[in-house]
C-alpha cells in the first residue's frame, strides 16, 4: 500500500463560483512532490477559472487515504483555508501556507 504524505486541493471560480478541480496527482509520498506540482497544476487549472487556489497539506502518512475527507473555503483575505478530517478522531492535518497559489488573469 503507498504511504501518503500530502494532497494537492484545487479550486477553480467563474462569475463568484467556485469548485474544487481535479488535480492532476490524487496523494503524494512527499510535501515537496507536492509543492513542485502544485505551481504547473494551479497555472494549468487557471485555463479554465477565472481565479484558482492552490494548496498542499501534508498528512500523516500511518492514516488511511480512504478514511479522509476535504472541506474547504475561501476566506474574507482571498486565501484558500483547506480542513482535512479522518474518521479517527485525534487525526490533524498539517496545512502548508507557503504552498499557497492564487491565479488571476
Amino acid at each position: 500500500m503507498e504511504h501518503i504524505a500530502a494532497i494537492m486541493v484545487l479550486v477553480g471560480c467563474v462569475n463568484g463560483q467556485c469548485a474544487q478541480v481535479q488535480t492532476p496527482v490524487d496523494a503524494f509520498e512527499s510535501a515537496q512532490d507536492c509543492q513542485e506540482m502544485l505551481r504547473p497544476a494551479v497555472s494549468k487549472a487557471s485555463d479554465d477559472y477565472s481565479i484558482t487556489y492552490g494548496k498542499c497539506a501534508s498528512v500523516d502518512p500511518a492514516l488511511e487515504f480512504a478514511d479522509m475527507s476535504v472541506r474547504w473555503r475561501i476566506t474574507p483575505d482571498d486565501q484558500l483555508d483547506i480542513t482535512i478530517a479522518f474518521d479517527q478522531p485525534y487525526a490533524i492535518a498539517t496545512i502548508d501556507h507557503v504552498t499557497t497559489g492564487a491565479v488571476r488573469p
